[in-house]
């Protein structure tokens, strides 16, 4: 099948995260090229849709065709979030090894690479995703998703990583110690 470089670059993203939401899909595009309209989005996803590539799930999310009846992923979409309030430069690579929700592989502006892992905490289990991630052998940065300020307390982690929280609206970003 002869697909352009944007409809691969989103089949992989989606093959790893199983569903995007609507508005996800032009600024994921923009990563790679900043100058992308919302017709060149919703072009690439009616061609995508034409070829059964691309589904809509019973939630209105774009997802894959075996995945349409399947519920989505919330700590994954909430990953591609957090990773589109980065703002990078180029995303090089996306990947959905569990325990993390989403990692991903980043260039920035100065050429330097940042690979990321996503872990949601829920309340009560910061000191085994502590002992978890400390275990780690990769050099990540870790973004750990709060549901509650008061949770980075009882996070105790020697490697680099932030806290991330949703407030009034936006994703707040807060280093760690």
């Amino acid at each position: 099948m002869n697909l352009t470089g944007d409809q691969r670059y989103f089949l992989t993203i989606l093959g790893q995260t199983g569903f995007v939401r609507p508005d996800q899909v032009l600024p994921l595009l923009r990563i790679n090229e900043p100058g992308k309209e919302p017709g060149h989005a919703e072009a690439m996803l009616h061609r995508l849709r034409y070829l059964g590539l691309l589904s809509r799930s019973s939630e209105g999310l774009i997802c894959l065709p075996e995945f349409r009846d399947s519920a989505p992923d919330r700590e994954r979409l909430f990953a591609l979030d957090i990773l589109l309030a980065l703002a990078p430069a180029k995303l090089l690579q996306v990947s959905a090894p569990r325990p993390y929700a989403l990692c991903f592989l980043l260039e920035r502006q100065d050429g330097w690479l940042d690979h990321f892992a996503v872990m949601p905490i829920p309340v009560g289990h910061e000191a085994r995703v502590s002992q978890l991630l400390e275990a780690e052998p990769r050099n990540y940065v870790f973004l750990l998703a709060l549901e509650h300020m008061e949770q980075y307390r009882e996070v105790r982690l020697t490697r680099s990583h932030y806290f991330v929280l949703r407030q009034d609206g936006r994703l707040r970003f807060y280093k760690g110690g």
